[in-house]
């Protein structure tokens, strides 16, 4: 339950909603009282078990007995006067016309629990995606996508469906019992106290199942994004699976994990199963019980209470059952949506390494340099750049280069600020960027990466991706400058054209060009490309190296090259390896130097 109670301080923004479906359900249970006491009336008008000539009832009888008495009376009267079909109609009419009103109560209480559960499912939805764009890339590094699609998706779905979905059961439910219970006892306080006596048995069975029910079930929810993890690797790899005749290889580990998941699940619904036939077996036992009792007292000659009384106390006891019934299945709902709830929280509870400075400093402008004083940064233990000290200025263009895996990349993200530092500091005009505006810091940047992050959307959009009001001239004009309009002029609807998912309605080159046109078309001060060229062909490579030399023109950059022949004329080239600073100068003065550098370079030219 305290997982309900933490997904329903959700539904504070829908207060005035909350409070109207609990006046409605209790306008239900009230209508829903009046319509079993019709029984009454009807019973004794079809076995004309009124008096013949009624008496009004006297004054020193209990609260009940005195108003029902009257209330027979008044029955009897109508009998007398119009006859028994007269008084059976207009019985029929009013039973009629209460079950309208209280169905249309009823609607309006739904209606209201609809508002809330769509609205709360969309908060939590939004918080979850939100606090995932905000997550630094070492979590992403972690965790399978596969399994994060599936928390956001399924996981998001069962709760909506299993605990969100209970609030109509935990509000309607509780006052319908309490409404009926009270009645039964003014009713007959003897017969409703020894009912009570069972009732207790039934709630101790159904909860000891109920306990079972979060483990399986947290386990089946991470065999699903176990399952969803090997489809998304699947669809991403096809190619390759198929090259390498893989399909034998992953439908076996499909169905492996197909299977696992099914035996959970099953076990799962086995358990969840059990409850509703176990409660409706108690419950029909304890009316049995007060059949035989409550008859046995009415048969008496000492009796006070008449068989149409009887009958509607039994109907009433037995509308206990459905709403009990709905209580116990939301209880074990909530079990269940349990592990679906402690799956969301792992992601809204993983820490954001990087977030803003509660003091940040705003720095819409790049005007002297970039400096990595003593830079030190450890992932999972692991010491990746150790004591770097380096400094960019601003219109210069550094190249970093190096043995893969030596820590290149890393760097250029630690200036980007997609991760924090372990020691030391990076500063931008003096300030440490640890205390800069993060919106402003990422404005100042255009990255072009090695693989191009493109999205599925139209070509107009991914050139314009973060632009609050795309400008038509600037997108044409970025387009030119990437060596990107020539293609694009070709497509239908040319920058309205669908790039298909991950824009594999591209080319490489064409996709390269189309990431530089997005950077050319934020028109960065400081640029950072990351082996932009290293995954295209010789005739791609010459338009995308073009683009890149017209991307650069009087701009910082920091450029970290595989193909050494595309960076000879950097002001200076850095040579990293294992972390560390190795060599730095310009083409020349590293080739004289005969270090690291001339040996890389001399082995791409012997290929």
């Amino acid at each position: 339950m305290k997982k309900f109670w933490e997904i329903f301080a959700y539904t504070r923004n829908y207060r005035i909603n909350l409070l109207g479906s609990a006046v409605f359900s209790i306008l239900n249970a009230v209508l829903s009282l009046f319509t079993f006491g019709a029984l009454i009336p009807l019973l004794r008008v079809i076995f004309q078990t009124g008096a013949e000539n009624p008496q009004p009832p006297a004054d020193d009888l209990g609260f009940f007995d005195y108003y029902y008495q009257w209330f027979c009376y008044q029955m009897d009267v109508m009998v007398s006067d119009g006859g028994a079909v007269r008084a059976l109609a207009y019985i029929c009419l009013a039973t009629v016309v209460l079950a309208l009103i209280k169905n249309l109560v009823f609607y309006v209480s739904l209606r209201n629990i609809a508002v809330i559960r769509t609205g709360v499912a969309r908060d939590l939805r939004k918080r979850v995606y939100e606090h995932i764009t905000k997550l630094s890339l070492g979590y992403f590094s972690n965790e399978r996508k596969g399994d994060i699609i599936s928390r956001m998706t399924n996981d998001l779905m069962e709760v909506e469906f299993s605990v969100i979905g209970t609030i109509e059961v935990m509000f309607k439910a509780p006052i319908m019992i309490v409404f009926y219970l009270a009645t039964l006892f003014i009713m007959s306080w003897e017969l409703t106290l020894f009912a009570l006596i069972f009732l207790p048995i039934s709630g101790f069975l159904i909860s000891r199942i109920a306990k079972s029910l979060k483990h399986a079930a947290k386990h089946g929810k991470d065999k699903l994004g176990e399952l969803i993890s090997v489809i998304e690797e699947t669809l991403g790899g096809i190619r390759v699976i198929k090259a390498f005749n893989g399909e034998k290889a992953f439908n076996q580990k499909f169905d492996d994990h197909n299977e696992s998941y099914f035996r959970l699940m099953n076990k799962l619904y086995k358990r969840e199963y059990l409850s509703s036939p176990m409660s409706e077996f108690v419950s029909l036992v304890v009316i049995c019980i007060l059949l035989y009792i409550g008859g046995s007292i009415v048969l008496g000659d000492q009796s006070t209470m008449d068989g149409s009384l009887f009958i509607t106390y039994l109907v009433i006891f037995s509308q206990i059952i459905p709403p009990a019934r709905a209580l116990s299945d939301a209880i074990f709902k909530i079990n269940k949506g349990a592990a679906s709830v402690d799956r969301i929280n792992e992601i809204l509870h993983a820490p954001i390494d990087v977030a803003n400075h509660p003091d940040a400093v705003r720095k819409p402008d790049f005007e002297q340099a970039i400096e990595l004083h003593n830079v030190g940064f450890a992932y999972e233990d692991k010491q990746v750049i150790k004591d770097v000290s380096l400094t960019i200025r601003k219109g210069e263009t550094v190249a970093l280069v190096g043995p893969s895996g030596g820590g290149k990349s890393t760097l250029a993200n630690l200036v980007a600020r997609f991760y924090n530092v372990s020691s030391g500091e990076v500063t931008i005009d003096g300030v440490p960027i640890a205390r800069v505006d993060l919106h402003d810091l990422r404005s100042l940047m255009g990255i072009v990466t090695q693989e191009s992050i493109l999205f599925n959307d139209s070509v107009g959009s991914n050139i314009t991706l973060g632009s609050d009001a795309p400008k038509a001239d600037e997108m044409m004009r970025a387009a030119q400058v990437a060596n990107a309009w020539e293609f694009i002029d070709q497509l239908d609807g040319k920058f309205e054209f669908n790039i298909g998912d991950s824009g594999n309605k591209l080319s490489g080159g064409q996709k390269q060009r189309l990431s530089i046109a997005r950077a050319v078309y934020k028109n960065p001060p400081i640029l950072i490309l990351d082996e932009a060229t290293s995954a295209l062909d010789t005739h791609s490579e010459k338009l995308v190296q073009q683009a890149i030399n017209n991307l650069m023109e009087n701009r910082t950059s920091l450029v970290i090259a595989h193909r050494l022949s595309t960076i000879q004329n950097a002001d200076r080239i850095v040579v990293i390896d294992q972390g560390q600073i190795l060599e730095t100068g310009t083409h020349q003065e590293l080739m004289s130097a005969g270090g690291m550098y001339k040996r890389l370079v001399e082995m791409q030219e012997f290929d």
